[in-house]
């Protein structure tokens, strides 16, 4: 099976929201967001912003998922922080050594920038969180907390 990771594409816009709102309907999330928060993300992406990347994930020829980047600084790290917003692998595809090649592709593309990989993940979600450890994530003991901007 042939593995490509490529930046997002004009034409990947219904194929990411679908798979987008696939993943927030899962367990990997909390919770559902607005339906324009997929399409900001999605053309925040295309602008080649530098606080976002988005990439989709395809098998021979074929779109099998997609992961969302977010990038900042961190004095904690001592530099770039490299955020996994979102990695969706289709059901089809699961298990065929997508998200293999997905961690290899980020160490390449920033192992030598990022002084840090950093993810969430919901408690419920055992099998990713057992799935990133094997990646080299650990689980750290902070408390997430959030305030969204009402104004």
């Amino acid at each position: 099976m042939e593995i490509r990771i490529r930046d997002f594409k004009e034409q990947d816009e219904s194929a990411f929201y679908d798979m987008a709102h696939r993943f927030y309907m899962s367990d990997a999330v909390c919770g559902s967001i607005p339906k324009k928060n997929f399409k900001q993300t999605f053309m925040l992406c295309l602008q080649g912003s530098s606080y976002a990347r988005g990439v989709m994930l395809e098998a021979d020829g074929e779109v099998a998922g997609f992961a969302l980047l977010s990038f900042t600084h961190s004095t904690e790290a001592g530099g770039l922080v490299v955020l996994l917003e979102e990695l969706y692998v289709t059901e089809c595809f699961r298990g065929k050594g997508l998200t293999t090649q997905f961690f290899n592709f980020i160490k390449t593309e920033y192992g030598k920038k990022a002084a840090r990989f950093k993810l969430e993940v919901t408690q419920s979600n055992k099998h990713a969180i057992e799935v990133y450890k094997h990646y080299g994530f650990e689980v750290v003991e902070y408390l997430a907390m959030v305030r969204e901007n009402t104004i």
